[in-house]
């Protein structure tokens, strides 16, 4: 009989999790679906998307971070910020790794997408999709920013190993030149954390903090608190102009499930549950094993000559089966990790 109850129990608060996972991931696909829809429609045109992913990459993305990393008592912690770099960019290193494999197991070569699947299958996504997972599961009203402020020195630690060994990959090429590493993300959290040991964030507390400072923190949150849902909107109308201009690879597809929802989950799990971390750092970590690919190797692709209709397919294969493995995984390795 106890050992009866204790399977019950331990039934009902995994579904429980996996309710509480799939309420915070269906509104994401909602809002890409919703731009895939104002697209069709000529609302949101092709001639606004540079302007409007300008906007969320240089202003809002950079209001949201700063909002979170100013005053976050964890990042403090040396430690715990290179921690949070190292594993952050280590993973996708890992990730790059399993792709590379996968690629050539599939065949691919130089030229026919093997560069592009390389990048695309081995960065998760670690923003727009993550930020409203960590906040529906760890944010309450009574505290639990702190998490969000280590998703984003970890994924500091992603942006150097995209815009450094990614593009390396992807143009065959050492590296072009520091100035794509001076990106809104990237220069946000820098000076985070040089507000944080300069002793200037408590300027922009906004309970303690000056007059001033509340007023522009007030002002960083509500900007911030647009940054997603204007990047999914264009998401979604990215993917509904790449959609359908080449026939499917079903070997494409299934391989970048295989190492994205599959191998890199596992690897996710494992590096949170025996890395002597932090518990917030774990619970980053475990939410990044339910992420399907990231869409920044879109625009990478598109830039730097790699081929987007790989990088499309890897992203919409991925997306569609996380929506059942991104619930499953993230609670059963909430579970298992802690």
């Amino acid at each position: 009989m106890r050992a009866c109850s204790f399977f019950v129990k331990r039934f009902a608060s995994a579904v429980i999790g996996f309710d509480t996972v799939l309420e915070a991931v269906l509104p994401v696909y909602l809002l890409a679906a919703a731009g895939v829809v104002l697209r069709k429609a000529g609302v949101l045109v092709p001639e606004a998307d540079a302007t409007l992913m300008k906007l969320v990459i240089h202003f809002l993305y950079p209001c949201l971070i700063l909002d979170k990393v100013l005053g976050n008592e964890l990042l403090q912690s040396p430690i715990v910020v290179a921690s949070g770099i190292g594993v952050g960019c280590g993973m996708i290193l890992l990730g790059y790794g399993v792709s590379w494999l996968m690629s050539r197991l599939l065949g691919m070569k130089k030229g026919s997408g093997s560069r592009s699947f390389t990048v695309s299958g081995g960065i998760q996504n670690f923003g727009y999709t993550a930020i409203p997972v960590m906040m529906a599961l760890f944010v309450t009203e009574q505290g639990g920013d702190d998490v969000l402020g280590v998703l984003f020195v970890h994924s500091l630690g992603v942006d150097l190993a995209i815009w450094i060994v990614g593009l390396m990959i992807l143009t065959g090429e050492l590296f072009k030149s520091a100035r794509v590493l001076c990106n809104g993300p990237v220069v946000a959290i820098i000076l985070g954390l040089l507000g944080i040991y300069t002793g200037v964030g408590p300027f922009f507390d906004p309970v303690e903090g000056t007059l001033l400072g509340s007023i522009i923190r007030s002002s960083m949150s509500w900007l911030g608190a647009c940054a997603f849902p204007v990047a999914v909107l264009l998401i979604g109308a990215t993917i509904c102009d790449l959609f359908g201009k080449a026939k499917i690879d079903w070997k494409v597809a299934l391989g970048a499930v295989i190492v994205r929802n599959g191998v890199m989950a596992f690897l996710f799990l494992c590096t949170a549950k025996y890395l002597p971390l932090i518990e917030e750092l774990k619970q980053v970590l475990v939410v990044q094993a339910g992420m399907p690919a990231a869409v920044t190797p879109i625009i990478i692709a598109r830039v730097y000559g790699g081929q987007p209709q790989v990088v499309m397919q890897v992203i919409v294969a991925t997306s569609i089966v996380a929506l059942v493995t991104m619930p499953l995984i993230v609670t059963w390795g909430l579970s298992w990790v802690f």
